[in-house]
């Protein structure tokens, strides 16, 4: 009886890089962001649907988180589809 050990092969075909530390906080950041915005956006929302006063500070969340963390997420797909191109 012998006794071998099969150990796992690398993975050499797996062509997706692990994130950066970069590319990690821009992700929570954009995610973060989107968040925010959208429940300032989800209370403005509600406050207009109660007619009542909308807080400027909620629409200020809406108006500036938003398109940010759109900015960043478009940051980061360009980033991905770069990185796979130069493997």
């Amino acid at each position: 009886m012998s006794n071998t050990s099969h150990s796992p092969a690398p993975d050499h075909g797996s062509r997706e890089p692990a994130p950066g530390m970069p590319r990690l906080v821009l992700m929570v950041t954009a995610v973060v962001l989107a968040a925010v915005g959208l429940l300032c956006l989800t209370a403005v929302l509600i406050t207009a649907f109660l007619q009542g006063d909308v807080w400027p500070g909620f629409m200020a969340g809406a108006y500036f988180c938003l398109p940010i963390a759109f900015v960043l997420m478009i940051a980061l797909v360009l980033s991905g589809v770069r990185s796979r191109r130069r493997v």
